[in-house]
């Protein structure tokens, strides 16, 4: 090659490394060239955290590669995409798509933590049950006592979830079970005492029964001796203490404790409206509608706050809920809900009306709360990744024309399971272009118990099989292996 050519060469080749180096190290420091614009501009991104795992995604219709997996928190990021609006889809064979309008910013990467895909079809499993009108399933889901009603009278059934075998634990012809839907059968924490809301003589009164049937089963108000028993619960720790309140003379209603190895019975707060128990203190509201808080034997009693709870005394079927000492609500006999939560600022206010129900999250970050026809969720500390929220925030999650049942948060509490007649569905929190909400299952009953046990991903329900009412589950999150 004569020497000019290649002088020529050279300075051809300088001239194209001094051109696409500095795209180069542009497009390796994330930038893109925008053609609308005609300039280079910062790229972004899209972060997914799915469940289950393994799933597809497409960019506006394009599938994306998924095997930059994020070993540490399951996550996958579509890198490099210019500024702008995106669709993006996730889906997987047997399961519910999910798909949202995504809006792509400079420099940031937009992030979904919480998506959830459904399958179609859940396998159901059925309990051994029979004719069952209630049912409760113990703390870590070992075991489900379920009551039944027949012509002979009322028999209280318990199901071991190991083998699937129900064994009746009581049977009776002249009393009947409680229809107070706020005053559920509960286990104690060892998951070997059980505890029955009944009607006996026209009077309120608890059932003691034994879960593995080595004691006789007994009234509360035989061990008691006390007049009005009512809101009987279990202590967190120890597992044969019930703590209830009862009336002394006809006069107001105190809050007693009774050990069940003694048969001693102890005062341990006067004159009590509500009262709601945690680990290891009891929350209870006097008269005067203060709420205080002692220890779970009565001792060292302290004023929470000196505002009182609600506008009025605590009427005897009002609920107070009690998360810690920072974080409490009271559901009014006539459905107000009034919120305490002392986090950077004090907040303590009337939070809603008409309310059925309401439930913290495990974390105490949030609060569910529902009506007759509208879900709510209210944040309790401020969230700082996405979607971002302030503390105290409230949403309205969802509003229908259809009465709302069996509302739950789901395990990630970023979702919550609710039921419309005989549809049982799943609704995210993330507000971002639209509310995912998803249909699990189709019950053959309009009108069915459910509860969902968070810890172990069970989903429990009550349908018709054969003419007869049993209990069913399903699990959701599903079991998977360890790499999804």
């Amino acid at each position: 090659m004569r020497k000019h050519l290649r002088r020529i060469l050279f300075w051809l080749l300088v001239l194209l490394f001094l051109a696409t180096a500095p795209i180069a190290i542009l497009y390796s420091q994330g930038y893109r060239f925008d053609q609308n614009k005609m300039i280079f501009v910062h790229s972004g991104a899209i972060t997914l955290k799915s469940l289950p795992t393994s799933v597809n995604i497409f960019l506006d219709g394009k599938p994306q590669s998924t095997k930059n997996l994020d070993i540490i928190n399951s996550s996958v990021t579509v890198g490099g995409l210019r500024p702008g609006n995106y669709h993006i889809e996730t889906s997987l064979d047997g399961y519910s798509s999910w798909e949202k309008n995504v809006e792509v910013h400079s420099g940031l990467s937009t992030e979904f933590w919480n998506v959830v895909l459904a399958p179609k079809n859940p396998e159901t499993k059925e309990l051994e049950s029979h004719s069952a009108v209630k049912f409760f399933p113990s703390p870590f889901s070992k075991k489900t006592a379920f009551l039944e009603n027949t012509e002979e009278g009322i028999r209280l059934w318990i199901t071991d979830f190991k083998n699937n075998e129900a064994r009746l634990a009581f049977s009776a012809n002249d009393i009947i079970f409680s229809e107070d839907k706020f005053d559920n059968l509960e286990w104690n924490f060892k998951e070997d005492l059980l505890l029955a809301p009944i009607l006996r003589n026209g009077q309120k009164d608890y059932l003691v029964v034994s879960a593995e049937g080595n004691i006789e089963p007994f009234y509360l108000s035989g061990k008691t001796k006390l007049k009005g028993i009512k809101k009987a619960r279990w202590s967190p720790k120890n597992k044969s203490t019930v703590f209830f309140l009862a009336m002394e003379d006809d006069k107001a209603y105190n809050l007693y404790s009774i050990s069940l190895d003694s048969d001693a019975v102890e005062m341990v707060a006067p004159e009590i409206g509500v009262y709601d128990l945690s680990q290891n203190s009891i929350y209870f509201l006097q008269k005067n509608s203060i709420l205080f808080r002692s220890n779970l034997d009565g001792s060292s009693a302290v004023q929470v706050n000196d505002i009182p709870f609600a506008d009025s005394a605590a009427e005897e079927n009002a609920r107070l809920i009690a998360y810690d000492e920072n974080r409490q609500l009271l559901i009014a006999e006539n459905g107000d809900l009034f919120v305490h939560n002392s986090g950077t600022e004090d907040f303590f206010r009337k939070t809603g009306s008409g309310i059925l129900g309401a439930q913290f999250s495990d974390d105490g970050k949030k609060l569910l709360f529902w009506s007759g026809n509208e879900i709510s969720a209210m944040f309790l500390r401020k969230w700082e990744v996405q979607p971002y929220r302030d503390e105290n925030e409230i949403q309205t999650v969802i509003r229908l024309s259809s009465p709302v049942e069996n509302v739950f948060w789901f395990r990630d509490y970023e979702h919550i399971f609710f039921s419309v007649k005989n549809q049982i569905k799943l609704i995210e929190l993330d507000p971002r272009d639209q509310r995912i909400c998803l249909d699990i299952f189709e019950n053959n009953l309009d009108e069915f118990p459910a509860y969902y046990d968070s810890g172990n991903g069970y989903y429990y329900f009550m349908q018709n099989a054969n003419g007869e009412k049993k209990i069913f589950y399903f699990i959701l999150p599903e079991k998977i292996g360890f790499f999804g």
